[in-house]
């Protein structure tokens, strides 16, 4: 029996351009589209799937300067006995911030009470907390947009403490993808490398006479610049801080600790880092004295790392009156428009608060307003987006990450 005849498509561009001519057209498509050609033909499927393919396409995306890249805001929208359905809503990262379009979180991760720790290069990191999990602690690798993930090998902390702070982020030097994973006191550092598949424990070298007594789980540890930051306090001799008082940051290419100063030493009550129009940036609150000497109401200052690594160049940028004290800040856009939310209880029509019951524990929702806010010119825009429990905002593009492993999501 002789084969059929193959797709039009297939046989006009066989008969007129070279293989390495379409993988060079191809690697210029969108996700969607290739994932649509797999199916083309066997040559196809295996040209796309093969990593360097994968790594040709993910470089024309970091390289390419239009305003196409976007945000992924993780929430969750229901409760039904701590089995959470949570959606990622994908919004323009121009000043529209338009929605493009949505993932709902698998249920393999929502079911788990999982986190969203971060994304590189459209890869998602989740976690799962053992006591909040069905499973005991987890971590995933998963790439919305070719719908694979990964679950990662147990760690050697895993199950032993249930408080641990994880980081991802992205060897650029390899093209390769680090999970970091600090716990215990002292702090203990462990390190997931893809490539390698596999766990092992990094040394942390810290100037003398200083322990890191504790790392803020929340939030997650910012990845810029290459290197994971984290807000962290010590101890030196019997003094044991409450409040961050140093940045700690891992080198993610050579895997080496470092340590920056805050800004204003300990009279800072910070919030975030975030990166700022290409510098490294914090949010701190407090409550500034009016020229008579009484207290103020409470703002924001948004302090900006001039040179990155120089502990002398924190430069207070701006300071935000805050007419609502309860808010939430979960980054800044490339435009330099901070993205949060204010908590507003949510009322039912007749003026009541509305509760939600979750198993034995009682929860109010929030009707919350998530707002990108211009720090100069303090316009607002809702961006329509109700949050209930927890969210968080990071960059994203879409790649094929991997495409060429994992586990495909059913459904």
């Amino acid at each position: 029996m002789e084969p059929g005849p193959q797709p039009l498509i297939l046989r006009r561009w066989k008969n007129h351009l070279p293989h390495d001519v379409v993988l060079n057209i191809l690697a210029t498509l969108p996700v969607k589209s290739l994932i649509r050609f797999k199916c083309v033909s066997k040559l196809w499927d295996s040209s796309i799937t093969s990593p360097n393919f994968i790594s040709t396409h993910l470089n024309i995306v970091n390289n390419n300067d239009d305003d196409d890249h976007a945000y992924l805001i993780q929430t969750c929208i229901q409760y039904n006995s701590f089995k959470i359905p949570m959606i990622c809503k994908v919004l323009c990262c121009d000043r529209t911030f338009d929605s493009l379009f949505e993932y709902s979180v698998p249920s393999v991760f929502a079911l788990n009470m999982s986190e969203m720790v971060g994304s590189c290069n459209g890869l998602v990191c989740l976690a799962q907390r053992g006591k909040l999990s069905t499973t005991g602690d987890a971590i995933y690798l998963w790439n919305p947009s070719v719908r694979k993930f990964k679950r990662l090998p147990d760690s050697c902390s895993n199950g032993q403490d249930f408080w641990f702070s994880i980081g991802f982020g992205y060897q650029s030097k390899t093209n390769d993808y680090k999970v970091v994973k600090l716990w215990g006191t002292p702090v203990v550092a462990e390190v997931y490398t893809l490539s390698s598949d596999s766990w092992r424990k990094v040394e942390i070298s810290l100037r003398s006479k200083v322990v890191v007594s504790h790392i803020e789980p929340y939030p997650f540890p910012l990845f810029f610049s290459g290197a994971l930051h984290w807000f962290a306090n010590h101890s030196e001799g019997e003094v044991e801080f409450l409040y961050p008082m140093m940045i700690l940051s891992l080198d993610v290419n050579n895997e080496k600790f470092g340590e920056m100063a805050l800004p204003d030493g300990d009279k800072l009550i910070v919030h975030n880092l975030f990166g700022f129009k290409g510098n490294l940036a914090l949010i701190s609150r407090g409550y500034p004295e009016n020229d008579d000497g009484l207290q103020s109401d409470a703002h924001c200052f948004i302090w900006v790392m001039k040179d990155y690594g120089v502990d002398e160049s924190w430069n207070k940028l701006f300071s935000i009156r805050l007419e609502n004290a309860d808010i939430i800040f979960y980054g800044c856009t490339e435009h330099g428009e901070l993205l949060l939310d204010k908590k507003v209880k949510e009322e039912s029509k007749d003026g009541e608060i509305k509760i939600h019951n979750c198993d034995e524990s009682t929860i109010v929702s929030h009707d919350t307003a998530i707002v990108s806010l211009d720090p100069e010119t303090l316009h607002e825009k809702d961006l329509g987006i109700l949050r209930y429990v927890t969210n968080i905002v990071t960059a994203f593009k879409e790649s094929l990450v991997l495409l060429d492993g994992a586990t495909e999501l059913s459904g």
